[in-house]
């Protein structure tokens, strides 16, 4: 797949209001709440019409840094917008490097929905949370579209201890000294400068993450390893798969690059041996929370490739 152009060169779709989209989704979508793995509890949520798409958000925050876009998906998907139990537990299991809980969980929103199989588009953590479920149990999956994937990771020794800390001490991420400062200077140049409040609103929502909460998703990425499929190659290529790489993510050097052409890291290339089948493409100028600073450019890449790969492949194929 090509690499994707700047839509300045094209014309923009309206911006759209993350406040109305709220306001709007919170009054039109379903909501449950179902029992987790880790003794707490799902809290989801579903909109729109169509086959069902299970949104999975990133290392931090909530349901709603997924909103805009499940705004934009919803005349096609039925939008599955949940916080898996680790969120409202209170006391969830601490395993470095495990998230077979969370996987697990994935399973029960499944099972609540009643249907089989999904799609998925997950972030971050969400990302590695969709591959873990594409090489645990493939036929359950439609297609997955993976944005800033975290692959292998390890926390450095200062790292580990603040996560440590953290799972000791009471109150919100907001209440950490330079909190906001080091957000602004870690997303501000990928969010749309017309709309600053839309930083604020990501600012804001990470900030209400419980700093035990923060703590102990962190500690997941110490050790963290690709999941490796339990199937051979030939039946993983079923599941149509497709990694979004971010602009933030791309290689340094620019010495590497996919068959698509797209400057990727080397690590990404060597999960693309172990995952054959699977397609790259990239999001210029868009940083990890593509959800809210390009929502309109990452639904139609995710719309487009689903459709294409799901919902007729023949057609798709005969009409080029």
């Amino acid at each position: 797949m090509p690499l994707l152009t700047d839509p300045t060169a094209s014309g923009c779709p309206t911006p759209l209001s993350w406040q109305q989209v709220l306001e709007s989704l919170d009054e039109q979508a379903s909501r449950h709440e179902l029992p987790g793995s880790t003794g707490g509890r799902i809290l989801l949520r579903t909109i729109g019409h169509g086959p069902p798409l299970v949104l999975l958000g990133p290392l931090l925050g909530s349901w709603r840094l997924m909103a805009l876009f499940a705004w934009l998906m919803k005349d096609d998907y039925q939008c599955v917008l949940y916080d898996d139990s680790s969120l409202a537990s209170r006391t969830p299991p601490s395993r470095p490097g495990q998230i077979d809980d969370l996987v697990e969980d994935l399973w029960r929103v499944q099972e609540h929905i009643g249907h089989e199989p999904l799609s998925l588009f997950g972030t971050g953590l969400g990302a590695t949370i969709g591959l873990a479920a594409v090489a645990e149990e493939p036929a359950r999956i439609a297609s997955a579209v993976l944005q800033g994937l975290v692959t292998r990771t390890r926390l450095t020794r200062a790292e580990r201890w603040l996560a440590c800390l953290g799972g000791l001490l009471p109150g919100s991420l907001a209440r950490v000294p330079g909190f906001r400062s080091l957000m602004v200077h870690n997303h501000q140049a990928w969010f749309p400068p017309f709309d600053q409040t839309r930083l604020a609103f990501a600012i804001d929502v990470i900030g209400e993450t419980p700093l035990k909460t923060a703590a102990r998703r962190t500690r997941r990425l110490d050790g963290l390893s690709l999941p490796s499929p339990r199937i051979d190659h030939d039946d993983t290529r079923r599941v149509p798969l497709l990694l979004v790489v971010p602009e933030s993510q791309y290689s340094p050097g620019g010495d590497a690059a996919s068959d698509a052409g797209v400057l990727v890291s080397a690590e990404t290339l060597a999960m693309l041996e172990l995952w054959p089948g699977a397609e790259v493409d990239a999001l210029a100028g868009c940083g990890p929370l593509g959800c809210l600073t390009h929502p309109h450019r990452l639904a139609k890449l995710v719309r487009d490739f689903m459709q294409e790969r799901v919902v007729s492949p023949a057609t798709s194929r005969d009409s080029h």
